[in-house]
């Protein structure tokens, strides 16, 4: 005869149904929610582990959970190491004059930028008018499921906006944000530029650390520019990966 579920159990198989269900909404539903929806089914997948052992009092099922739960202590000990540093750069620098701006690029959905790209061209575009001798080096390739690179997206999207195009340089080949940068000194020293001078860097706050990582390692003087992400799901999602992409940074460089 089946034995019935416990109401701890009915509770925790409860609130992993709903973060399997979470994730669904985040993976299938949602554009560029990924980082969410893996948390979520690892959410699910630690209250469906603990549900299986709650009924048991045994030895080796209080090993278990003793084990899990260190592990789970260490993860997240682990995850605050790296998402200290990526929320303490978030405000960017005060002072961001330099005489050139590397905007680094996000998504394009088909020809449409994306929101984080939209946050990231308006900074671009205050800065502009801010810093009116400066120019900008817009940087991003062409992805899957985009119909022009991320560079050229912000291109048209600034002279539309009057922004005279002899300021903006392009580049169309970074794939990553080592080659951001790396591309964008390179075409400033070959614009006459100092490639070890001061580098305003744009992007969107939970991105600014990783940049100012490298950039110093690449040989310049990074001025960190925050472009604030306007939907707090986007910020709290891209915040999570970023941890990620430090440790990935620190264990394997750029």
């Amino acid at each position: 005869m089946r034995k019935k579920l416990t109401r701890a159990q009915r509770a925790l198989f409860a609130l992993a149904a709903v973060s399997v269900a979470a994730a669904a909404v985040f993976g299938f539903c949602m554009i560029g929610f990924l980082m969410s929806a893996l948390v979520c089914l690892g959410i699910a997948a630690c209250l469906i582990f603990f549900g299986v052992l709650a009924p048991y009092k045994t030895a080796l099922a209080r090993r278990l959970r003793v084990a899990m739960v260190l592990l789970l202590i260490v993860g997240f000990g682990l995850f605050m190491a790296a998402e200290i540093p990526v929320l303490s750069h978030i405000r960017g620098d005060e002072d961001t004059d330099a005489p050139y701006l590397l905007v680094c690029g996000a998504g394009v959905n088909g020809g449409v930028p994306s929101r984080s790209l939209v946050d990231r061209m308006e900074r671009a575009l205050t800065w502009l008018e801010d810093v009116p001798e400066g120019v900008a080096v817009l940087s991003g390739s062409q992805g899957p499921g985009e119909h022009i690179s991320e560079a050229r997206a912000m291109f048209d999207w600034l002279t539309d906006r009057g922004v005279d195009p002899a300021r903006l340089l392009l580049d169309e080949q970074a794939d990553s944000s080592y080659e951001n940068i790396k591309n964008a000194l390179d075409i400033i020293a070959g614009a006459g530029g100092d490639p070890a001078g001061r580098l305003a860097i744009l992007s969107s706050e939970y991105h600014l650390c990783r940049l100012s990582w490298m950039a110093e390692r690449l040989g310049c003087q990074p001025v960190l520019v925050a472009a604030p992400t306007s939907r707090v799901s986007l910020f709290v999602n891209y915040a999570i990966r970023e941890a990620c992409a430090m440790w990935h940074l620190w264990l394997f460089g750029m």
